[in-house]
């Protein structure tokens, strides 16, 4: 699935601030629901909105996914370890992709190692290099010198033939990044797929029993549904589709990452950046802020000055001049000077 980065510091706010008047800021007023508040009852009820899987019916399952036989093998040379060309019977796999520029697929060498010498023969590391800008012979090069300064790479280590590795594996499975991991089965089937650093408890489950297939082909299809919705929400905010940027988000906020702050806080300031900001959009752009906040406790700055954006431009100003002051004490002493200006921007219409 796709990977959401933090807010950045340097993303500030536009001169201009679209003040919203519209139905939503009128009953939050009436409720006292634009400012925190302690008791979980005298807040709004969410908006209706539609469960990923109503919101995107039609999504086709991977041309690779959880459950499909492996792909065959077109490896054009070894750089380390026993050649692999073919899944054995009741041998269970590490495939992988990587490449020498992948500063994280280097980060992940160490665990690939680990994991290798953990299981012994009980599992057997099989890591493919991709995506390289050398081809035939300088590739080899490449790829050998780059194993050879690596000595922990203690298990088999490939170069795919050509783009088949690529062509075959990366993508039908709609994997856009390495680096990669697939754990094959036993009966040469692809019981997970992931980063590397994320696969020690299935493949325990896997090699000791209590391998639920099915809840995890389910785990990762809802992840696999949020990736398209995300990338949905960001062409619907480049068309200015306003309509289904509303109805995408709220199935983001409230279903996708009900319990996952750094998307909430991003999806929040991405909405409240959009210049068409509508009551429906201003209000899932608070709802997303706010419970941000509760999951970090309201704890982290960058959160914080989310929130009092959305408080902000929701009208309760209040509110607003309360958590950017909070945000500034939070913050690190080089970002502080950056959130300032915000606080005296609420300060003055308070």
């Amino acid at each position: 699935m796709f990977e959401l980065a933090n807010r950045r510091s340097s993303m500030r706010i536009k001169d201009s601030i679209l003040m919203v008047v519209g139905a939503w800021v009128f009953a939050c007023s009436a409720v006292g629901q634009c400012g925190r508040t302690d008791d979980p009852g005298s807040k709004l009820s969410p908006p209706e909105f539609k469960t990923l899987e109503e919101l995107l019916p039609d999504e086709p399952t991977p041309e690779l996914w959880i459950g499909f036989p492996a792909p065959e093998l077109r490896l054009a040379h070894f750089s380390r370890g026993e050649p692999i060309h073919s899944f054995d019977p009741e041998q269970v796999y590490i495939v992988e992709m990587w490449a020498t520029w992948c500063g994280p697929c280097v980060a992940a060498i160490p665990h690939l190692a680990a994991l290798q010498e953990k299981h012994g023969d009980r599992v057997r590391v099989l890591s493919i290099n991709i995506w390289e800008q050398e081809e035939g012979k300088a590739r080899v090069e490449l790829v050998d010198a780059f194993v050879a300064e690596h000595s922990e790479m203690k298990y088999a280590v490939a170069i795919e033939d050509g783009t088949s590795v690529v062509d075959t594996w990366m993508k039908p499975a709609g994997r856009n990044g390495i680096p990669a991991a697939f754990i094959v089965d036993g009966e040469g089937n692809i019981a997970w797929m992931g980063h590397p650093l994320a696969m020690d408890e299935p493949l325990d489950q896997l090699l000791n029993g209590g391998y639920n297939i099915e809840a995890v082909k389910q785990k990762k299809w809802l992840g696999h549904l949020t990736s398209v919705a995300y990338d949905q929400m960001l062409i619907a905010a480049h068309e200015s589709d306003t309509v289904r940027l509303l109805e995408v988000c709220k199935t983001l906020v409230y279903d996708a990452y009900a319990e996952s702050a750094q998307p909430l806080n991003a999806i929040s300031w991405r909405l409240l950046e959009y210049e068409d900001s509508t009551p429906g959009l201003l209000r899932v752009a608070y709802d997303a802020a706010e419970k941000a906040c509760e999951l970090t406790e309201w704890q982290d700055w960058a959160i914080l000055d989310t929130y009092a954006l959305a408080s902000f431009k929701s009208g309760d100003h209040t509110t607003a001049v309360k958590w950017q002051s909070r945000a500034i004490e939070l913050a690190p002493d080089a970002i502080k000077d950056q959130l300032r200006p915000q606080l005296e921007r609420y300060l003055e219409v308070k």
